[in-house]
């Protein structure tokens, strides 16, 4: 009995022994946010034997060594250059808060790079440097509370821009500030003084309790959320790990990724659970990439790897590889919603999977990585990484420490010029046709969709178009400043339907507000879908000339059904062209519908079939709106608008660039009344050679009535002859309805007919007893090309059954597509 006591007494010791241990110890050793003590040598190894790192390095040098002299002869020089605090994180604006930020990041930066030359020298000059600094801006912190601590003086900014250095900063000389001799200059007193770890630590705590915010609401598990969370979960996660107690540290860590708060949802059960299956943040194009998450699952399993963190979400892992599909052949992005062409952060993202891959020994992730960023280097001229001054989190070191050789000889690569692309959380899909021949000025891309998620636009199915060298028909996108986004050009024109290319059904198509990522911006849609594609998504495609996508809008908000088809049709390598064929009509009253098309240019001409340009007449038409507060559907801003009569002639239109003599070549087959209004748009955003500063030509279209059974069918060519390969082109009728279009080219000596059918379900029939042409299903061409006497017939089946032309047969696969050629 006694013995058993003495047992259970000494297991209480024991249990009480390292309670207080894991209270008041200091089990972490530092760094620890980045890179360990173990791993120098690994990377002192890559300097030494490659020119990526070395370069690193050289630019850390050139970057702090200058300034480091300058502090040796005065402290005051650089310290003086510290800008003054905010007294708490809303006394800013955005706007006030970025330039007070960009001069506190400034110092900090170089502090912290100062800290990584500390650790890859061990020069302890580079750690005094870094501490002189680091004093200061703790003397300043220590004093305040969470609730009060800032340095720019806007809650979003700090963890984005100036937590992370200052957090990197102390990981980094950690070990050389605990020596009992460390002093920082203190630039009140102008002297040295003791280094104060424990006002360290304050300081640190106040910056990990600022981004949490535990004193505001409570996160709320699985609600949908903006990116913010994300954006600032550096500045919270890097001071967390400089905590050295570790029952608090492991606390803190435990809100960061279970409980969360309102500021800082939950990284588990908030964050990460917005990825669906696609692995992909759910918002616009630019803004989905979200390295963080990547770097912050690493920096976690690094850490904690006990939790296997990447173990649950290998999906967002692969998802890393969706956004090189989503290229136009120039490589610049696709756009849709709020986004930037120019933004890319494929790299970091591939060098951050590679890391875990490498560690973790997922060999599949890892070869596909090396892979891609193979391809991403030779896609550029090499790997040449370059340190700048970008003040939102700026984590282009890591290049350096996370950083891996590329094997010179990889035996594959990714193909990511696949014929179809489905992103499906903004409702979009992608169709590509590239050629070997100068692909960016002859290669295709197209995409068509629509959906809410945050940081969208308002476009029921808008659609974007590649050709010649140019986005031509650009998607909106997002203007180069944040200002800029408040303005009534953004929220009442490019954020609308007026702004894109798509369907407005009788002059009052508009979203709502309630449901809104943004607050009275009256952008709420219904999510478009894909009903169809040849091929699949990220499949290979049955022919090397056709393939086609159609998606479907349920717009419960405008009460109306809407379909679209994008098709890509080549007809040599220096020529294709593009078949949309846009059904819309409203379930109730079907007054008129208007198809709004931008291309960017100097000049519109119309025309009808015989060649003869149409008269036009000013309209004001377009000068109005539904009265909501946003002044939808946005066409107020169409400018110079001049109107054809009501014609039910083929129409051709061409757009002209002036700057390289391109052209974009547009059909409207003949069999609908319609008119056709010209007029100018505000200019182009990212456009290039001076299309920036130009107005946007527009063709805007309208059609009495429904426009399903007698849909918009557009043929469209870019080509840089100012006379279209393509020599006619006519509704395909089946009875009254329009179920697609014959398009007769010329390319070189050949003749090439197609006759494209295009249905609105996918047990359709269509027979052509004049063709003797018969189809059981939505989508097929049937193509035949003469050359001096002689003729070729290739059957394609997107999605359908059967296909008969003149005794030649085509059944489909078990996937309902084929293709043949007779």
């Amino acid at each position: 009995m006694i013995h058993s006591l003495l047992k259970i007494f000494k297991a209480f010791v024991l249990i009480n022994l390292i309670l207080m241990s894991s209270t008041y110890a200091q089990s972490l050793k530092h760094p620890v946010i980045w890179v360990t003590e173990e791993e120098r040598e690994g990377i002192l190894e890559n300097i030494e034997k490659y020119d990526w790192a070395k370069d690193i390095l050289d630019q850390l040098h050139e970057r702090v060594d200058s300034k480091l002299k300058l502090h040796l002869k005065d402290p005051n020089v650089i310290l003086n250059t510290i800008p003054d605090f905010a007294k708490h994180d809303r006394e800013n604006s955005e706007q006030k808060a970025g330039p007070l930020a960009a001069g506190h990041n400034k110092v900090l930066a170089l502090a912290s790079e100062a800290g990584m030359l500390y650790y890859l020298t061990q020069d302890e000059t580079y750690a005094q440097f870094a501490a002189d600094i680091l004093g200061y801006y703790i003397d300043v912190l220590a004093p305040k509370t969470p609730q009060t601590t800032t340095i720019c003086g806007y809650e979003f900014f700090d963890p984005r821009t100036t937590y992370g250095p200052f957090a990197l900063t102390y990981d980094f000389i950690y070990n050389y500030l605990k020596q009992p001799n460390a002093t920082v200059f203190n630039k009140q007193k102008g002297i040295r003084v003791p280094f104060d770890n424990a006002k360290a630590q304050k300081a640190m705590a106040n910056v990990a309790g600022n981004v949490l915010q535990e004193y505001g609401k409570p996160d709320q598990h699985g609600k949908t959320i903006s990116n913010h969370p994300i954006l600032t979960a550096s500045g919270a996660l890097f001071s967390i790990l400089c905590i050295e107690n570790d029952a608090e540290r492991n606390r803190l860590f435990h809100v960061f990724w279970e409980k969360g708060t309102a500021h800082q949802n939950s990284f588990k059960n908030t964050i990460l659970p917005m990825f669906g299956e696609q692995g992909i943040w759910p918002e616009s194009t630019s803004y989905s990439f979200m390295p963080i998450i990547t770097m912050t699952l690493n920096i976690v399993d690094r850490v904690y790897p006990e939790m296997d963190v990447t173990k649950d979400y290998q999906h967002i892992l692969y998802g890393n590889f969706l956004f090189d599909y989503l290229r136009h052949p120039n490589r610049k992005f696709v756009r849709f919603g709020d986004s930037k062409r120019n933004n890319d952060g494929t790299e970091d993202l591939y060098r951050y999977t590679l890391s875990i891959a490498e560690r973790r020994g997922y060999s599949d992730l890892k070869l596909k990585a090396q892979m891609a960023l193979k391809q991403a280097y030779e896609a550029k001229g090499g790997y040449k990484p370059k340190l700048d001054d970008g003040i939102f989190n700026n984590f282009q070191p890591l290049d350096l420490f996370w950083g891996q050789p590329i094997p010179d000889k990889i035996e594959k690569g990714i193909n990511f010029n696949k014929p179809t692309v489905l992103v499906k959380h903004a409702g979009i899909a992608l169709q590509r046709n590239l050629t070997e021949t100068a692909n960016e000025l002859y290669g295709l891309t197209g995409i068509i969709g629509g959906a809410h998620y945050v940081h969208s636009h308002l476009t029921g199915i808008s659609m974007e178009l590649y050709g010649a060298g140019y986005i031509m028909a650009p998607n909106a996108g997002l203007p180069t400043s944040v200002k800029e986004r408040q303005i009534p050009l953004h929220e009442n024109y490019f954020r609308l339907y007026a702004g894109n290319n798509t369907v407005i059904v009788n002059g009052t198509s508009h979203g709502l507000d309630e449901g809104s990522w943004k607050g009275d911006a009256y952008v709420w849609q219904n999510t478009t879908k894909n009903i169809a594609a040849e091929p699949k998504h990220l499949e290979d495609p049955v022919s090397e000339n056709f393939s086609f996508a159609t998606q479907f809008l349920e717009d419960e908000v405008n009460h109306c059904n809407q379909q679209r088809t994008l098709s890509i049709i080549r007809t040599g390598e220096k020529s294709a062209y593009y078949l949309d064929v846009f059904r819309s009509k409203s379930l109730g009253e079907n007054k008129f519908h208007d198809y709004i098309y931008h291309n960017i240019g100097d000049e519109t001409i119309i025309k009808n079939e015989k060649g003869n340009t149409l008269n036009l007449k000013q309209t004001d038409r377009y000068k109005n709106d539904i009265g909501d507060p946003v002044q939808s559907p946005g066409w107020r801003y169409f400018e110079n608008t001049q109107v054809t009569e009501p014609i039910k002639e083929g129409v051709k239109v061409t757009f002209k660039i002036n700057f390289d003599k391109g052209y974009m070549h547009m059909f409207v087959p003949k069999g609908v009344t319609r008119a056709y209004t010209k007029g100018l748009t505000p200019a182009t955003r990212e456009a290039e050679n001076g299309y920036v500063n130009k107005k946007t030509q527009l063709i805007a279209i309208r059609q009495t009535g429904e426009a399903w059974d007698k849909p918009f069918i557009s043929i469209f060519e870019p080509s840089l002859n100012s006379e279209s390969s393509i020599q006619s082109v006519e509704s395909l009728m089946d009875g009254d309805k329009i179920v697609g279009a014959k398009v007769i080219s010329k390319v070189e000596k050949i003749t090439i007919t197609d006759y494209i059918i295009s249905q609105d379900i996918s047990n359709a029939t269509y027979q052509n007893k004049a063709l003797n042409l018969s189809f059981e299903g939505r989508f097929a061409i049937v193509r035949v090309e003469a050359s001096k006497g002689e003729k070729k017939v290739s059957l394609y089946i997107g999605d359908g059954k059967k296909l008969n032309f003149e005794g030649f047969k085509l059944e489909s696969n078990h996937q309902n597509k084929g293709f043949k050629v007779f």
